[in-house]
């Protein structure tokens, strides 16, 4: 064996000659947060009921997952949350499937709670980001499993993400 130094892929295009120019969302990009404050209505959702969070706008975004984050009232026992993205459209008209839990994976939220996103098998996935490309925005979900999202429970918190 050897030591080594080696360059990730952005090291690599900016040491280059001439360098190669990233785009804002992987190199000196500048955050943005989408708040959301969420109730749900005078009557319980049965289980597997949605809450539509925001909607990211339509152009290239990385969703940065551990630098999201929520509280939510006590939903009572059994309950857990994921929260993903709905199906849309990349500018090149291609289709992107619905993800119901990327963003978040069954976070405990029978009593109140304080989340960080990017948890979770799925919400953890193999990246800390989530690169979207959209026509039309991407509108953010959150899904209560296993039992009713409770009348009057509140969800409220931020995304945080980098356009290009």
């Amino acid at each position: 064996m050897a030591l080594t130094t080696e360059k990730s892929t952005q090291e690599t295009a900016r040491t280059a000659t001439p360098p190669v120019k990233m785009a804002g969302h992987e190199y000196n990009g500048q955050k943005r947060i989408f708040n959301f404050d969420f109730t749900q209505g005078a009557a319980a959702g049965d289980a597997s009921s949605l809450a539509n969070l925001v909607t990211i706008p339509p152009g290239v975004y990385r969703l940065l997952k551990r630098e999201s984050h929520l509280v939510c009232s006590a939903f009572g026992a059994a309950r857990v949350l994921d929260i993903g993205y709905l199906a849309h459209t990349k500018a090149d008209g291609t289709a992107v499937n619905a993800s119901q839990d990327t963003i978040l994976d069954g976070a405990d939220v029978s009593a109140i709670a304080n989340v960080q996103c990017g948890t979770g098998t799925n919400g953890l996935g193999t990246s800390p980001s989530i690169l979207f490309d959209s026509k039309e925005g991407v509108t953010i979900q959150a899904i209560c499993l296993a039992a009713t999202l409770p009348a009057g429970a509140t969800l409220k918190g931020y995304f945080t993400v980098v356009p290009l």
